[in-house]
């Protein structure tokens, strides 16, 4: 289904850290569009960009799929991303590019509101807005609500807060964070990794799976939905590094992962978001860890539409019942 897409670039103004970036969005919405919708803000992972959520394939567009359900969705690249601001690595931290895409969000929002978006569009309330992170997305997702608190509620898609694992063919050789204090350790470790197993399940095609790992391994073209540099990713992937932005989130929580994926154990991943009320957990069958390349990806996306209407029931005022 077609959809309009507004491309952006947005300046974050000066941060706390002083420091003044720009980065690149792109707000996808519905060619008429109602006075208000949810707000999807959608968050590549480490080595993909904002298109990832706007694949050029009939079927495998995320951002077109919630936008034919009446929703807004609004994609980032993070610093470091894309086409946003490339800093040297130390200035591109987890916690810097949270910050960032706050700054940036408030703009967006403000305009959307304003109707000043574009000039053939008029304003549009966002009822609720959503965050949906994958992978390092997740990450620095978490960090924006627990530190700025940019969301009403947040799914948090591939992206372990207590142990990234990534799953090998050979239970052997898979890599697993745990238990180390040098993320630099972990890191070396994925020199030679087979990603492919990782990263998609056996029935993604073949025209997606060999473009995105010639990406992975520098032997190729880099696909359109793959970023040539990412954020600072650091201690994000340490053990138990982002438990206390896990804990003190009150908002609620969508965990979506799929069955093979980078996160050890879903329970724990569970646990460890002890401060919401509202907490729920998704294993998509037959999916790896960029699960909008698998067959079953509808099936995690129908479950976003299902949470992001949920928040923004929520978020409506109580009807008064007669009688």
């Amino acid at each position: 289904m077609s959809h309009r897409r507004i491309e952006l670039r947005v300046e974050t103004g000066a941060l706390d850290d002083g420091q003044s970036w720009t980065l690149a969005a792109t707000v996808h919405l519905p060619d008429s569009p109602g006075s208000s919708a949810p707000v999807i803000v959608a968050m590549p992972g480490g080595g993909y960009t904002r298109h990832y959520f706007d694949l050029r394939e009939h079927g495998y567009n995320q951002a077109a799929h919630h936008v034919a359900r009446g929703m807004v969705v609004v994609a980032l690249d993070h610093l470091r991303v894309g086409e946003s601001d490339l800093p040297e690595l130390e200035a591109a931290s987890l916690a810097a590019c949270a910050a960032a895409n706050h700054a940036v969000l408030r703009v967006i929002l403000e305009r959307l509101r304003g109707g000043t978006l574009a000039d053939d569009l008029a304003g549009i309330e966002p009822v609720a807005v959503i965050g949906v992170g994958q992978s390092m997305g997740g990450h620095i997702g978490l960090l924006m609500q627990a530190a700025h608190k940019s969301f009403d509620g947040l799914a948090v898609l591939g992206s372990s807060v207590v142990s990234t694992r990534l799953p090998a063919r050979d239970q052997a050789d898979a890599v697993c964070l745990r238990g180390q204090d040098d993320p630099m350790t972990g890191l070396s470790a994925l020199v030679g990794f087979d990603f492919q197993y990782a990263f998609h399940w056996e029935d993604v095609p073949e025209r997606f799976v060999a473009a995105d790992m010639a990406g992975q391994r520098g032997t190729g073209p880099l696909p359109y939905w793959r970023s040539a540099t990412t954020p600072n990713a650091g201690g994000g992937l340490l053990p138990g590094h982002l438990a206390g932005a896990a804990a003190v989130v009150t908002v609620p929580i969508l965990i979506g992962m799929g069955e093979r994926d980078v996160c050890q154990d879903p329970l724990r991943e569970l646990a460890a978001f002890m401060g919401t009320s509202d907490l729920a957990l998704f294993v998509a069958p037959r999916m790896a860890h960029m699960h909008n390349f698998a067959g079953s990806r509808e099936l995690l996306w129908r479950r976003l539409d299902a949470f992001a209407t949920q928040i923004a029931d929520r978020a409506q005022p109580a009807v008064q019942m007669n009688g």
